[in-house]
């Protein structure tokens, strides 16, 4: 077999599950390698603007947690409001309504209710903020039969995501802890993707969770913090928005003597790419091509040198660039 229709017969190989494109013969030009680089996720920076929400990484072992006495209880809650309940005290004529910040002990009276109510809604509250409500029960003539308190909690208008990044079987999100612990009783999420357009809704009882995704599209996730009062989900009204997407899968799409050119699928929701590559002494990935293609070519290669490459895509909402996840390769051109 002639050496050029033997290189055209070796260049149409089909490449193996690692992506490694190479053989054991040195009597051609140059042959590639497209391989994974093994690497920890990469963590997407979160803003951090949401001042109600601690994100001290000792706030879990120190938080303190809302508690009621026996008899009296929180029931409900919006973002400016809370609800208690309290079972009625026998001789009580009239019921004394007072609230204090939840780390003080200072309280305000509000108001008296009478003894046909055991109820009582206060509002006008800031948002994501806890309070101790006391309930005296009082005789006819004002005297003090007994006082109980409920520890509780408005609902978070938003919340901060502290890390998101891609992770085996989906895309893992961190939430920001708050204080008191149990303020956020779990998490409401919604997210679609821009291929299916499917709202998915799940529940998420602790501040860290995977969505499972699937390849190639961007998805819109909102997450919504939830307090569970009496069974019941009382779910904030504003959402914390995220655009996530799973990492680029590489193929090789072939090369010559010096160049070597890469592939991937269409990203479904992106509005273009951006290609990095490492060359060669350098430690650092550098921003070479922004693109709509879904191929890329690297020229000037020399031969058995490693270079690295990521293509990252992008989708821009509202003025603002939301990233896909990014998986790192080698890219290497081997022969005399």
């Amino acid at each position: 077999m002639k050496a050029k229709s033997f290189k055209k017969f070796f260049v149409s190989i089909a490449l193996s599950a690692v992506l490694t494109f190479s053989t054991a013969a040195t009597a051609f030009a140059a042959t590639a390698q497209l391989m994974p680089v093994e690497q920890s996720a990469e963590l997407s920076q979160e803003q951090t603007d949401t001042p109600s929400v601690d994100d001290s990484d000792s706030q879990a072992a120190g938080a303190s947690y809302l508690t009621s006495q026996a008899r009296i209880a929180q029931i409900a809650a919006s973002e400016s409001s809370v609800t208690v309940q309290w079972t009625p005290v026998t001789n009580a004529a009239k019921y004394a309504i007072s609230i204090s910040p939840f780390s003080s002990g200072s309280y305000k009276l509000l108001g008296y209710f009478d003894n046909s109510r055991n109820k009582a809604r206060i509002n006008k509250l800031k948002a994501g903020s806890a309070y101790k409500v006391r309930i005296t029960a009082l005789t006819s003539s004002g005297t003090s039969i007994s006082s109980r308190i409920a520890g509780c909690t408005t609902l978070y208008s938003s919340v901060t995501v502290k890390t998101s990044y891609a992770s085996t079987g989906g895309y893992t999100f961190n939430m920001n802890t708050v204080n008191p612990a149990n303020s956020i009783s779990g998490y409401k999420v919604i997210y679609q993707s821009s291929a299916a357009h499917k709202l998915i809704t799940k529940y998420y009882t602790r501040p860290s969770f995977t969505l499972p995704l699937n390849k190639n599209t961007f998805y819109q996730v909102k997450i919504y913090p939830y307090l569970l009062l009496n069974n019941k989900r009382y779910v904030t009204t504003t959402p914390t928005t995220r655009y996530i997407s799973m990492g680029i899968v590489l193929k090789k799409a072939g090369n010559t003597s010096s160049t070597m050119s890469v592939k991937w699928n269409k990203v479904a929701g992106a509005n273009n790419y951006s290609v990095y590559v490492k060359y060669p002494n350098s430690s650092s990935y550098k921003k070479v091509r922004a693109t709509t293609a879904t191929s890329f070519t690297l020229t000037n290669m020399t031969k058995n040198i490693k270079y690295g490459i990521k293509v990252i895509a992008n989708k821009k909402v509202n003025g603002k660039t939301w990233t896909s996840a990014s998986n790192a390769y080698t890219m290497s051109l081997t022969g005399r």
